[in-house]
């Protein structure tokens, strides 16, 4: 109870007064329960205000940041998507309610074992995770109708760019200078366009500017 309560205050308090306001999202939302793809040391956690932290390199989103991802590319059910850190299995899952399949890249061992323990749990049919460092994708060679990098990259994310089809949306956190804003990338025939949308801060998923490799 305490629970549920917990995720009607967020979808009543940091979701529908913030524009979030498409019935389809709220109700994925509603479906998914957060507490449940959570180690027990933070489950008290659930549905903060804030990102919630599994590691250095590992971490939820914000849901107002997320569902201001879903509100920008509005996942169609058709779609395929490509997620770039799985936040546990909680974003994956939210997007296996919107969309045709999601395929989830998790670097992380730690909690690339426990997006699969819980994924297998809930008995996902729609949903691949794969380990993978973010910066490569070597085994990785489909072509997706939407992306979205569930943190800040702080150079325009070239190589997943590449995974997208002619057309296709990408949503990320860019950092650029001192400044970090959401931008909407979408696939040309030849190159990409890139429009700011909004200020917001996420930590840095994907570090393109140091070289040195995510330790696995």
């Amino acid at each position: 109870m305490q629970h549920t309560t917990r995720k009607l205050n967020m979808i009543e308090s940091q979701l529908r007064p913030n524009n979030i306001i498409d019935e389809n999202l709220i109700a994925a939302f509603q479906k998914v329960h957060q507490e449940d793809f959570l180690p027990d040391s933070l489950k008290n956690l659930s549905y903060i205000d804030d990102h919630i932290k599994f590691s250095q390199h590992s971490f939820i989103l914000k849901p107002l940041i997320f569902a201001k991802f879903l509100n920008i590319i509005k996942p169609q059910l058709s779609d395929t998507i490509l997620e770039i850190g799985s936040g546990g299995g909680y974003t994956t899952s939210i997007l296996a309610n919107l969309v045709n399949f999601v395929y989830s890249i998790e670097q992380d061992k730690i909690i690339f074992d426990l997006v699969i323990k819980n994924i297998k749990i809930k008995n996902y049919i729609n949903i691949n995770v794969l380990f993978s460092n973010y910066r490569k994708l070597n085994n990785l060679d489909l072509k997706f109708d939407k992306i979205i990098i569930n943190g800040t990259v702080n150079d325009n994310p070239v190589n997943l760019l590449d995974k997208l089809k002619v057309d296709g949306k990408l949503v990320c956190i860019l950092k650029d200078d001192s400044y970090s804003s959401i931008y909407l990338y979408k696939k040309k025939v030849s190159g990409y366009e890139k429009l700011k949308i909004m200020n917001a801060s996420a930590p840095i998923i994907i570090n393109y500017i140091d070289k040195e490799e995510f330790n696995f």
